[in-house]
């Protein structure tokens, strides 16, 4: 459907007012817009990101000594 409105809006097909209409409708359904997605969602996603990016290390494993007498 986003393919056909962009073809009529760019003149390369000739639709009728209903068919536009129908277009439109239909694009709603597959199409989400960004404020629809979740502000809130977005946010904890980039929240996970930063928080990865800071995690901390592992501890060493057990550290041996070689000059034990």
């Amino acid at each position: 459907m986003l393919q056909l409105l962009q073809d009529i809006a760019l003149g390369r097909v000739d639709a009728t007012p209903i068919q536009v209409r129908a277009a439109v409708a239909a694009v709603q359904y597959t199409h989400h817009k960004k404020g629809e997605g979740g502000k809130k969602d977005e946010q904890a996603e980039a929240a996970k990101k930063a928080a990865n990016k800071f995690a901390s290390m592992a501890p060493p494993a057990r550290l041996i000594v070689n000059n034990q007498k």
